[in-house]
């Protein structure tokens, strides 16, 4: 058998003289010494008819292959580039769902607080045009109509406002405003919702009409908020449904009880009602109570929930009044802190609360390094720690923010309220700015993260008891 590289010399010199012939005229001696020299076409096939199969076969072997790996590529970069944009546009649905599952949760607000008004501006109007088709006009009548739906005008024009400047990140409106006149606009406004869902509302609010400062609207807001949720958790009562509105006002603040006859909170629920997507109804967000304890926070008030005896939940809100001192800066009557650093003989008594054994074992270990410290009695709930001190009086009273019960704001202000010497210190693994402002508003003078316990405790305690605010150096961080 020739050897390939004999193959391809005489392939070469044949396509050679193949080139010589086409450029010769036919019938010149160039082509006839091709024909000479290889016999024929004929004879030219039939010496090397196998190879040239074979390199064409070889050649369309390797034609399909390339072509194959070709179009596999190919495929693979549509799939990936399927796959991207599917990716992308999954990305796109779920972003677009968060904006609307948003925008309906406005827009459910919206249409909350502007319906009512509408349906009250189009009741008085369809008065008015009945009043004037039957001639029968009153004008005192048609007076009353005339300011009524200028009032539901005006609510409805400034509750596109306020919404407007939440969106828009601007500062709301801070003036002085009746308490009273709050409480029973809003009542009026849902007085069509009593009757129809037949609740009977008993109104006992406190006759000097403390004077608040704050948005109205927000404020209103909020109100209106615990009126809807005690009408909602009316209507799957089997008791008579009655609603109470009882204001109290003390020299700092008012305190409105809102009290209702439903099924109450369930248990497991009661510490965590007021955080964000907690509700008691399936079809809701769970974002009212939460937005109402944002805006009361930001009023420097307090709002807090629990479960009468007798059935059903009584929601608790307080304002400072106008012009009152912020909690963290009223002070109570002498008692001179600071003189009792560094004397053992005096004792400073001391009430820990906290519902971690643990943890308020390895605290009162921390405090036994001051002699001047007397750990006084310990706590596991909030109501335990807001009875002993106001039975025992302590010195010195670290919380725990995330108290059962009671949660530690709330304890903490009950505490100020029953013994307004106590120097307040929060022990807690919150690190959340609004849950550290709220506590300092609540009459808190420190607030130490539980990580930094072991190693700042004692100074926390010791800047506190004189007179100092102390921020936990991871918080600062």
């Amino acid at each position: 058998m020739l050897s390939s590289r004999r193959i391809g010399t005489r392939w070469m010199e044949a396509l050679s003289l193949i080139a010589i012939a086409d450029q010769a005229a036919p019938g010149t001696q160039a082509s006839r010494l091709f024909f000479e020299s290889a016999g024929s076409a004929a004879a030219f096939w039939q010496s090397y008819r196998w190879w040239i199969i074979g390199l064409a076969f070889l050649l369309l072997v390797e034609t399909i292959i390339i072509v194959g790996l070709l179009r596999k590529s190919a495929k693979r970069r549509r799939r990936e580039r399927s796959l991207q944009a599917n990716q992308e546009r999954l990305r796109r649905e779920l972003a677009g769902f968060a904006r609307m599952a948003s925008m309906r949760e406005l827009l459910s607000s919206l249409a909350h607080e502007v319906n009512q008004p509408l349906a009250a501006i189009l009741a008085n109007a369809e008065t008015g045009q009945q009043m004037s088709e039957n001639r029968d006009i009153d004008p005192g009548e048609l007076n009353g109509i005339f300011k009524d739906i200028i009032a539901d005008d005006r609510r409805v024009a400034e509750t596109i406002r306020s919404l407007r400047a939440k969106i828009g990140s601007s500062v709301a409106e801070r003036r002085a405003h009746g308490f009273n006149e709050l409480v029973e606009e809003v009542m009026w406004i849902l007085r069509n919702d009593f009757l129809v869902r037949k609740i009977t509302v008993e109104s006992d609010l406190d006759s000097s009409n403390p004077s608040i400062t704050g948005d109205r609207l927000q404020l209103q807001q909020v109100v209106h908020s615990l009126l809807v949720n005690a009408c909602e958790a009316m209507a799957e009562a089997n008791q008579p449904r009655k609603l109470l509105l009882r204001s109290r006002a003390s020299e700092q603040e008012v305190v409105m009880d809102v009290v209702d006859t439903g099924i109450g909170i369930p248990v497991e629920k009661l510490d965590s009602i007021f955080d964000p997507f907690v509700t008691i109804k399936p079809e809701r967000l769970g974002m009212g109570l939460f937005l109402s304890r944002s805006i009361v926070m930001g009023h420097n008030g307090r709002l807090w929930a629990e479960n009468n005896a007798g059935g059903g939940a009584a929601f608790h809100l307080a304002l400072p009044l106008e012009g009152a001192l912020p909690p963290t800066l009223a002070v109570g009557p002498g008692h001179d802190f600071e003189s009792e650093v560094g004397q053992p003989s005096q004792g400073i008594a001391v009430l820990l609360a906290d519902d971690g054994e643990l943890f308020r074992k390895s605290v009162s270990a921390i405090l036994k390094k001051l002699p001047e410290l007397k750990l006084l009695s310990e706590a596991a709930d909030g109501a335990e720690a807001v009875r002993k001190a106001a039975d025992m009086k302590p010195d010195l009273v670290l919380l725990d923010l995330g108290l059962p019960l009671i949660h530690g704001v709330e304890a903490a202000s009950k505490i100020r309220m029953a013994n307004p010497n106590a120097k307040i210190l929060f022990l807690s693994h919150h690190d959340s700015p609004d849950l550290i402002g709220a506590a300092l508003r609540a009459g808190a003078q420190g607030y130490v993260l539980k990580l930094d316990v072991g190693s700042e405790l004692m100074r926390a305690v010791k800047a506190v008891l004189r007179g100092e605010q102390y921020i936990s150096s991871g918080v600062r961080r």
